[in-house]
């Protein structure tokens, strides 16, 4: 008989509090694009493919129109605002 074969007689004295766990998370899920970095009131953002400024726009300031904010921080990367590509690093202005 091993130690593992023995009943205790004696119960837990707590059981784990999992009420505050939210359900819907996935360790495989794909995590929605981060700035790369924060430098003062500036961020950094690497586009990925499915990006265009009003997308990113509505994530970092949460208004789709706030668009040319974005494009004007990158007017020396961005000819046309319709086409940014991916792996491009965009400055994000404070909004």
């Amino acid at each position: 008989m091993s130690i593992f074969d023995r009943k205790q007689d004696n119960p837990p004295e707590s059981k784990p509090d999992f009420s505050n766990v939210r359900s819907g998370g996935s360790s495989t899920a794909t995590a929605p694009p981060q700035p790369t970095g924060t430098i003062g009131s500036v961020r950094k953002y690497v586009v990925v493919k499915g990006d265009s400024l009003s997308k990113i726009a509505k994530r970092e300031y949460g208004d789709a129109n706030k668009w040319r904010a974005i494009y004007e921080a990158n007017n020396d990367l961005i000819k046309d605002p319709d086409l940014i590509y991916p792996g491009q690093e965009l400055t994000i202005p404070e909004a």
